[in-house]
């Protein structure tokens, strides 16, 4: 393994080392710092490097492209390559080296700086982990795909089915397992599609994996009507997508005889099937042994497997001997693991691709154990263990905090939405759902090529957690926290970090509501852009309507529904700015449309004044005149504190019916930004923006959404009248004004510092309400309007 050179300098290592009677711990070994000249010209170092040495390949590969090039050309050049172990450089040794010239008075010079080539990762006491290590050394290793790669997948697969209860398959315990409707059959030479009606369930293998890719935009092999019973009795194995045949050739490696591949199990075209099938996908992910991720192929085309150099991928290990206390005789060496830091593809690249799709999310969260084929690198995923080939049973996760708790949630037994850990379960059922408001986030910002699918994408994600718990799933929001999942919004602003910037593309989707309506207008599927919620900021808020009667029915792919509220409603009109995705706004009233979301803000003018549209919204209490000239110009419109984010283009001369959904207490400490949440701060308030839909008497559809600051919603203005980071300022020349020339008069409303807006009576002691109780009609200043009413939204 190591080259005679690195074999010394570890023995010489050691022995300078403060090693105890008994190595137990990671910092138990008092290394030295230890340096020496490993090779006298690069060309000693490349023949060691290609006759596989790891640290001398990680070594080799260290230089840029541009220090070999322009530093490093001369391979016979006489220069002493460095190596040092370095334990100052933190609280774990590193390995580091460097490359010293001679100059003409035969003094040393430096012409490669010095830079970690390798890292102490521990002590490796895992005995089969150890085994598989030694085994993979002699193995191919050339790409993901190399025996070597797969050697180490198997350990990793073995480890989860044997030892990880967390990550047990759903299938346990039942009589007959859950199989597809159909599988690829890998075994022997061919490959053929296997209706599972057809298996005899005493004696056929019914384990299977699952493939997790992106189709691309080159057409792929797909199973239709026509080319079905072909396939039943083979499909040529140059017919597939590369990233099919480097998945079915990982699926034989491990030991496998079936696979599922979305495009050649459900029948491609036939309505009826992608229905049933689609209805199941759940199942599909959550019942395979594991899943195969192509993460960073877009493409069929591309495969699962990169070719790459093994030797920098894997760590290596270090036996380091030790003797028992009070006997001379030595135990087993200890093994230390150092992970390469060599050069390699694929370091600092941009995330996956796969990462960026709409119906890969279900497909991350729903599948007990991935196997994930991530460039240059492999890894591996499951409830209880992460690693890759660098730190097998470590490292980095892809999975982030939300993913881990709805896994979990899903594979185990305890009701989701029950945290027993945290003594308020009504709290600890929020923080719950929260997890679940991420991944609508998430899922909305991904990519997907067919709108349609917007809301099936994620069915199987709901379905498996409703499972779990006594709550019901109702078109992307859930019964127990109905009021909180009404809240979300197009925002104007990047207000939610992807894994993958930019996946959703928001020139190419031109219409912001579905061609054909998915779901009620209340539920984030009636919509085809990015929304996101206000966490954590709704874990806070407190009802203050009643959800007092709910329906959904249809397919999952199509639901319709209604929900009947009773609230406090008030009415008026918006002139509304719209968000970037709302593309049909750029072509009717581009001048009203933010700009596109980048590192830097923008602000919007009105009557001279700039403003950004998360800080006040247009509103009027009165119609303004119909014409389209007199929107802008109309005395009637005036700033209010808050925001209005529509859900679609509205005409400012169309009514609009506010319900009131939530509110908090929020507000300011002077010059900080910083909020504060004390039961006599002004009030916060959630509310929908709805418009009849003439179908019946009190029936309505969702608009937009909209949130009152500082008491505004009860026609008060109770907050300091200049808040930092808030605050309106006057338009420059460098400001587009879509008002120009207009009265500078801001708010009709003036600042009251908590004084009605007539003068006649302090509002602060409406400040502290009963939550999920429908505020006291007493709060609201005389001119509001408001009424009481139970309404319908569909």
């Amino acid at each position: 393994m190591f080259c005679i050179r690195c074999q010394a300098f570890w023995q010489d290592v050691i022995s300078n080392a403060k090693i105890p009677g008994v190595i137990s711990s990671r910092a138990a070994i008092g290394w030295p710092h230890y340096e020496v000249v490993l090779h006298r010209s690069l060309g000693e170092l490349k023949s060691s490097s290609e006759q596989g040495c790891p640290i001398c390949r990680a070594i080799w590969y260290s230089p840029t492209t541009y220090e070999r090039d322009a530093l490093l050309s001369d391979d016979d050049e006489k220069l002493d390559v460095m190596l040092c172990l370095d334990p100052a450089q933190g609280p774990h040794p590193v390995l580091s080296s460097w490359i010293l010239e001679f100059n003409g008075n035969g003094e040393q010079t430096v012409r490669l700086p010095k830079r970690m080539i390798a890292g102490y990762g521990g002590l490796l006491e895992d005995e089969e982990l150890a085994l598989t290590l030694k085994q993979c050394e002699q193995l191919d290793n050339r790409s993901t795909g190399s025996n070597a790669a797969l050697q180490l997948a198997s350990f990793w697969l073995h480890r989860c089915l044997s030892a990880h209860p967390h990550c047990c398959m759903p299938n346990a315990g039942r009589s007959t397992p859950f199989v597809p409707t159909r599988l690829l059959d890998v075994d022997g030479g061919i490959v053929c599609l296997v209706e599972t009606k057809e298996f005899d369930e005493q004696t056929r293998d019914r384990r299977y994996l699952a493939l997790s890719h992106c189709w691309g935009k080159i057409p792929i092999i797909t199973t239709c009507r026509e080319n079905f019973n072909h396939h039943l009795s083979e499909i040529p194995f140059a017919n597939l997508s590369r990233t099919f045949q480097d998945a079915v050739t990982a699926t034989r490696k491990l030991g496998f005889r079936y696979i599922w591949i979305d495009s050649l199990c459900i029948i491609q075209g036939d309505t009826a099937d992608w229905e049933v099938e689609a209805a199941t996908m759940s199942d599909v992910y959550r019942n395979a042994t594991l899943t195969i991720v192509a993460a960073h192929a877009a493409g069929g085309a591309v495969g699962c497997f990169e070719e790459r150099d093994g030797l920098l991928q894997f760590p290596f290990l270090v036996d380091v001997p030790h003797r028992a206390a009070n006997t001379p005789i030595p135990q087993q060496a200890a093994r230390i693991l150092f992970t390469c830091y060599g050069r390699s593809k694929g370091l600092g690249d941009a995330e996956p691709p796969l990462y960026g799709r709409a119906w890969v999310l279900q497909e991350q969260l729903l599948s007990p154990r991935m196997l994930i084929f991530d460039g240059p690198q492999l890894r591996w995923e499951c409830l209880e263990m992460h690693g890759s080939e660098c730190s097998p049973i470590g490292g980095l996760s892809r999975q982030t905090g939300y993913m881990k708790a709805i896994r979990s949630g899903i594979m185990n037994d305890a009701d989701f939405f029950d945290l027993p850990t945290i003594d308020d379960p009504v709290f600890a059922a929020k923080i719950q759902h929260q997890y679940w408001c991420f991944a609508v986030m998430d899922y909305t910002h991904r990519g997907m090529t067919q709108l349609p699918d917007r809301l099936i994408a994620l069915e199987g994600i709901g379905q498996a957690l409703a499972a779990k718990t006594k709550d019901r799933y109702l078109a992307g929001l859930w019964l127990n926290h109905f009021f909180i999942g009404l809240l979300w919004s197009i925002p104007y602003e990047r207000e939610f970090t992807t894994t993958t910037p930019d996946a959703f593309d928001i020139e190419a989707n031109k219409t912001v509501r579905q061609t054909e309506s998915l779901g009620p207008s209340w539920s984030w599927a009636s919509v085809t852009v990015p929304v996101v919620y206000q966490v954590p900021a709704i874990i806070s808020v407190h009802r203050i309507c009643h959800v007092v009667s709910s329906q959904v029915s249809g397919i999952p792919s199509k639901r319709t529904g209604w929900v009947k509220i009773k609230g406090h409603i008030r009415k008026g009109y918006i002139n509304a700015i719209y968000p970037y995705a709302i593309r049909e706004a750029a072509a009717r009233v581009p001048h009203m449309v933010y700009p596109k979301p980048t590192s830097s803000l923008h602000r919007i003018t009105f009557r001279g004044r700039a403003f950004f549209p998360s800080d006040f919204f247009l509103f009027s209490m009165r119609a303004p005149n119909s014409s389209e000239h007199a929107f802008s110009v109309s005395s009637d419109w005036h700033l209010v504190r808050g925001t209005f984010r529509p859900d679609e283009v509205i005409d400012p001369s169309t009514p609009i019916t506010f319900l009131a959904i939530a509110q908090q207490n929020t507000g300011d400490k002077k010059g900080s930004l910083l909020h504060t949440h004390g039961d006599t701060d002004p009030l916060q308030v959630y509310s929908l923006a709805l418009v009849p839909t003439q179908n019946r008497s009190g029936e309505y559809r969702r608009v937009g959404y909209a949130v009152w600051e500082d008491c505004a919603w009860y026609g008060h203005m109770c907050g300091q009248r200049n808040r930092l980071g808030r605050n309106i300022e006057q338009a420059n020349d460098g400001l587009r004004s879509v008002f120009s020339g207009l009265s500078r008069n801001l708010e009709k409303m003036s600042w009251s510092n908590g004084v009605n807006v007539d003068g006649k009576g302090a509002h602060e002691r409406f400040h502290s309400f009963q939550p999920d109780q429908l505020p006291d009609m007493k709060a609201y200043h005389k001119h509001v309007g408001i009424e009481e009413e139970e309404i319908i939204i569909v």
